[in-house]
């Protein structure tokens, strides 16, 4: 066989096996402008193969099917599915609400940190307002604490307890105030990245049964597609802290750029819960003098951080917390996750059978020290 008919035969080979890829619809529309722009419209096959015939001669039909070997890891990139890792996640090394679900069908969720079943359908209020995308974080470090430390119950002290004017909502619809102890051991519980209802409502859920409370970190620009959930953070009680508003790394921002997160974020906190936050955490915690300069609230940062985000392992969150936990400790954990769901449901009945008040981080703060604008805090140790 001469040369030419070699490579001419390569060349409709070529042919034949792009097009049954372009009409089974593997390749997208983007690659397939490519090939079009060289050899031909795809609705005209019979006479796209006559032009690459009569084109494709010599060292060209050979150097086209080479450049077609070399695109395939390009296409198989633009394919769902190819060499993809099914029902399971995918960069999960890259930080809470980064990682990515695919499916059976080996198809990449839409939205980062959750599984496309997982999505709510609410029956509270249309959300009119944003589109959520949210854009999370990657692992907020601490230094978790190392030693065990089991407090003991200390019985009756209501003498010297405060009343709280926070009214708790409870199954059968009565109204009482809360009582916290500032003599007897507290925690405070945050839980990052939300709202999301499935896993935040389950934890509202254990907290209510067990007379707790936490304080809820949340994205502004998610807001408002979990109104009812917000309202009911605040209806029971629950902190409503500002967690920016598109969850942006505050010391990669402008002075300006830095404001803008954190009033936005605030006001869409209010609109859609009807309360303020006054606390701040910073999305991955990361900070510079720029940040602090600008950032208008107390920045609170946490003692134990359970790297739920990490290891989507509930058995772990729960060993992390309940190995280490002690008197004014702030507890990092992340809204997003089924798993920090369950850790949590078993983590609330031990710390309250442990002699632990289950409190707000602003309520640990007023009886600690106090909070101020700027400032960072970590802990409230008595």
């Amino acid at each position: 066989m001469r040369w030419n008919d070699l490579t001419d035969e390569l060349g409709n080979l070529f042919w034949d096996f792009l097009q049954n890829l372009i009409v089974s619809g593997f390749i997208s529309d983007k690659i397939q402008e490519h090939f079009h722009r060289t050899t031909i419209l795809r609705e005209d096959i019979g006479m796209g193969k006559k032009m690459w015939q009569k084109k494709v001669s010599g060292v060209f039909g050979l150097a086209a099917t080479l450049a077609f070997l070399a695109a395939a890891p390009v296409m198989a990139e633009e394919m769902p599915g190819a060499d993809m890792p099914k029902n399971q996640w995918v960069d999960m090394d890259k930080g809470p609400g980064v990682a990515y679900w695919v499916d059976e069908n080996g198809v990449k969720a839409d939205v980062p940190g959750v599984k496309p079943q997982e999505v709510p359908a609410e029956t509270g209020e249309p959300d009119n307002s944003l589109e959520t995308e949210p854009e999370m974080s990657q692992n907020e470090s601490t230094q978790p604490i190392g030693e065990n430390g089991h407090p003991e119950k200390t019985g009756q002290e209501n003498q010297q307890s405060e009343e709280l004017t926070v009214p708790e909502e409870t199954g059968n619809t009565q109204s009482s105030k809360r009582v916290i102890d500032p003599n007897r051991p507290m925690v405070a519980l945050t839980f990052d990245d939300g709202p999301f209802a499935p896993v935040g409502n389950q934890i509202m859920d254990c907290l209510a049964q067990y007379g707790g409370k936490a304080t809820f970190y949340v994205v502004g620009d998610r807001c408002p597609s979990y109104r009812a959930e917000m309202q009911r953070m605040a209806a029971e009680g629950h902190e409503i802290g500002n967690h920016t508003y598109e969850h942006k790394y505050l010391h990669k921002l402008s002075a300006a750029e830095i404001q803008y997160q954190i009033s936005k974020g605030s006001q869409i906190i209010q609109e859609v819960s009807g309360v303020a936050p006054t606390t701040v955490r910073l999305p991955g915690g990361n900070k510079n003098a720029t940040v602090l300069a600008n950032v208008n609230g107390p920045i609170i940062m946490w003692s134990i951080d359970t790297l739920d985000w990490k290891t989507r392992n509930t058995q772990s969150t729960v060993d992390k917390v309940l190995g280490n936990v002690k008197d004014g400790d702030v507890v990092l954990m992340h809204e997003l996750y089924k798993q920090t769901g369950d850790a949590a449901v078993q983590i609330i009945p031990k710390l309250v059978e442990r002699g632990y008040q289950l409190v707000t981080v602003s309520e640990m703060a007023k009886y600690r020290g106090g909070l101020e604008s700027g400032k960072v805090y970590s802990s409230f140790r008595p």
